[in-house]
């Protein structure tokens, strides 16, 4: 069992799946959470100093200047860390060099497991899993889906707010007509679009966000079949998701981001995503149609 989990916390979004992860792995009661905050070496300004003195703040400067810098952080780590359960959490707001500290506390504190974010700690979480020879040290990859401005377009609204929970991760915009999504692709910019296809003209929708460089996807169920999928690939959409496998958008959205950062087609992992869900409703002989 991993008794001891220690996270570095700032404040970004990977402090959050960090947190999230650890949740995961542990014992809401046994498990000892510690949440660290690492303030850099710094020098107290002298007038700073002298207002203390003048206020009679009988704390050394430094330990002052730290409360501020690190309580609030540290308060909404531990806030997020007992909304997911844990109990058992111990704080720390410390100075010095943010990975020479992380290790020398997870050692102190005989911790069996170290999580860190990729982003938002920078190069400090590689420098960490190093240097930690002694724990689990697990760093939590950002997910390229992260501040994406996503509109989705249904004439549903459970659907709506299905993929909008889905996406916390996201600025997510809804419409539930052609004229609402037409009108916000004209005024707003979005990386990527979700498209419903019947009830909203969704493939007259695929048309515009091309047209305005927006990444399409196509997402449905009355209409779906292999001819409205080789129809979405032919006519420029990034990708085409049955709403059976919705519950999964995230990976598939995250599959067409990383085909544009590496340059490959978005469909490249469309076949091993849905080519057996295709064979189960359509019959093998997909080739020969649409």
């Amino acid at each position: 069992m991993i008794n001891k989990i220690l996270i570095p916390v700032d404040r970004s979004i990977h402090t959050q799946k960090a947190i999230e992860f650890a949740a995961r792995v542990a014992d809401p009661k046994e498990t000892e959470l510690h949440l660290i905050h690492v303030v850099k070496k710094a020098r107290i300004p002298a007038d700073l100093e002298q207002y203390m003195r003048a206020e009679r703040i009988t704390e050394p400067p430094i330990d002052v200047y730290l409360k501020l810098m690190g309580n609030q952080i540290i308060e909404e780590a531990e806030r997020n860390a007992r909304d997911k359960g844990i109990k058992n959490i111990k704080t720390s707001i410390i100075q010095g060099d943010p990975g020479e500290m992380v290790v020398e506390y997870a050692a102190a504190r005989k911790a069996d497991m170290i999580v860190m974010g990729s982003s938002g700690l920078g190069n400090v979480a590689e420098t960490v899993c190093r240097r930690a020879t002694r724990q689990i040290c697990v760093i939590v990859r950002r997910s390229l889906l992260d501040g994406k401005k996503v509109l989705v377009v249904d004439d549903e609204p459970d659907i709506l707010e299905t993929v909008e929970e889905l996406l916390p991760m996201c600025d997510v915009t809804c419409a539930s007509t052609f004229d609402q999504a037409r009108d916000l692709l004209e005024r707003e910019v979005f990386d990527m679009a979700i498209l419903d296809i019947m009830g909203v003209n969704g493939f007259d929708l695929l048309k515009l966000a091309r047209k305005k460089k927006v990444l399409a996807v196509m997402l449905t169920s009355h209409a779906l079949s292999p001819e409205t999928t080789a129809q979405a690939y032919r006519e420029g959409a990034a990708s085409y998701i049955p709403k059976e496998k919705m519950p999964d958008i995230v990976t598939y959205l995250n599959d067409v981001l990383e085909a544009k950062e590496r340059g490959k087609d978005s469909w490249w992992r469309w076949f091993e995503r849905f080519g057996s869900f295709y064979e189960r409703k359509f019959g093998p002989d997909l080739s020969k149609r649409g």
